[in-house]
């Protein structure tokens, strides 16, 4: 009977032990089908979801060539009605206005003379026009009016790299004789040409008809080199013949600009100028009387980095020589030149000052000269209005010629180009 009761027990127990057993194995095996079950439902939304997008790919493109099929079609059948003068605005010029104002007070007793007398003088307005003609040229007009009449300052066309380097401009223009010559008078840093310029080439400068070779050279002595060589009508009743011309007058103008820093640069130029001053016209019979004369023009100007609105000195000095056969009589030599200092104090003052010095073109002018001196201050309200108080105080040697006078200038400018020195 214990024996029985023994085996049972033993039994009992193995059964219970392979129970045991095979649930464990049934719960691994559950837990690895749910694992693949999830796997591949999830694979499943996947793949679904990739087949949605595609599908909604598929209608955006296909709706996309379906609205341009039917803009093109309405295109084509549309009628367009277009009009043009609009576009036309290209074409216009650019236009700037500019005019010059004087009052002044002669403080000599009397208190006029034939060339001058105190009071109001709107001295010129100036009309500018100015354009690219083409992808190869640009143009510029200008037409000055004052108590003289209307007038032609300016008016030429210039070929842009016409040569590697090389500009070449025809019509009448301001010639490049030193370095102010070339401005116009609104644009010049004291209200009149020095002596020298108004002495040897008249109230307005050298301002001829003819051609300008500009050339920009390589690389010498300098930063940079400048050739500008310009053949012209013999027209300045000054130094030429006048009217009557016949050999066109040539000019050559050397610059050289040189960096010295950020902050400063230095210019140098020599200008030489040779003409007929008489009126016999072209002819192999008889020998022409010449005008020679010949400059020099030295810049210095210092700019601050960054500060080059609020600071900044220019020193600017030109020396000239003149030399006129003629003929039968003595020759005409005289020397001349001026020299200033124009310094900014602020964004909008300026104050400066000038001195000139030179012979009268005259025969025998030897111990014979004109001296100048000229401070001024500038008030420039802004790129467009600017105010100048200046004084002229007048002398000379072995001349009857004394004259003070007191300035103020008013200038006005309209348009894109303003104030400017070229």
């Amino acid at each position: 009977m214990k024996t029985a009761v023994v085996v049972f027990c033993i039994l009992f127990l193995q059964i219970l032990l392979f129970a045991q057993n095979n649930k464990q194995d049934i719960g691994f095996k559950v837990d690895s089908l749910s694992q693949e079950v999830l796997r591949l439902s999830e694979e499943l939304r996947q793949i679904k979801q990739e087949k949605s997008d595609k599908e909604i790919e598929e209608l955006r493109k296909a709706a996309k060539e379906e609205v341009q099929v039917g803009e093109k079609k309405e295109a084509l059948t549309q009628k367009t009605f277009q009009e043009g003068a609009r576009s036309l605005q290209e074409l216009n010029p650019e236009i700037s206005i500019s005019t010059d104002m004087l009052a002044n007070y002669q403080t000599e007793s009397p208190h006029y003379s034939a060339e001058s007398r105190s009071g109001f003088k709107l001295r010129v307005v100036e009309f500018m026009f100015q354009s690219n003609l083409d992808p190869f040229s640009s143009a510029k007009i200008i037409v000055e009016a004052g108590h003289e009449g209307v007038g032609v300052g300016e008016a030429y066309v210039t070929w842009i790299n016409l040569l590697n380097r090389l500009n070449l401009t025809a019509g009448k223009f301001r010639q490049q004789f030193g370095v102010i010559n070339r401005w116009h008078g609104h644009a010049l840093d004291q209200t009149f040409f020095p002596l020298p310029i108004t002495l040897y080439m008249g109230e307005e400068g050298l301002n001829q008809v003819g051609l300008s070779f500009n050339w920009l050279m390589p690389r010498l002595f300098a930063s940079a080199n400048e050739l500008t060589l310009q053949i012209t009508n013999s027209e300045n009743d000054k130094l030429f013949g006048g009217e009557d011309y016949s050999l066109p007058s040539g000019l050559v103008h050397f610059k050289n600009f040189y960096g010295i820093n950020p902050s400063t640069y230095l210019e140098v130029g020599l200008t030489g100028l040779a003409g007929t001053n008489d009126d016999i016209g072209f002819t192999f019979a008889r020998s022409h009387t010449w005008t020679y004369m010949g400059g020099a023009d030295l810049t210095l100007v210092w700019e601050p980095v960054d500060r080059a609105r609020y600071r900044g000195l220019t020193w600017r000095s030109e020396f000239y020589y003149l030399y006129r056969d003629l003929g039968s009589s003595p020759d005409i030599e005289a020397i001349g030149g001026y020299s200033y200092l124009d310094y900014r104090l602020s964004r909008q003052f300026i104050i400066g000052a000038r001195v000139d010095i030179a012979q009268p073109p005259e025969l025998n002018n030897d111990e014979m000269y004109l001296w100048q001196v000229v401070p001024y201050i500038t008030f420039w309200q802004s790129e467009f209005v600017y105010m100048r108080l200046q004084w002229n105080h007048l002398e000379g040697k072995n001349i009857d010629e004394r004259d003070n006078q007191i300035f103020v200038q008013i200038d006005w400018s309209l348009g894109p180009h303003k104030h400017e020195k070229y």
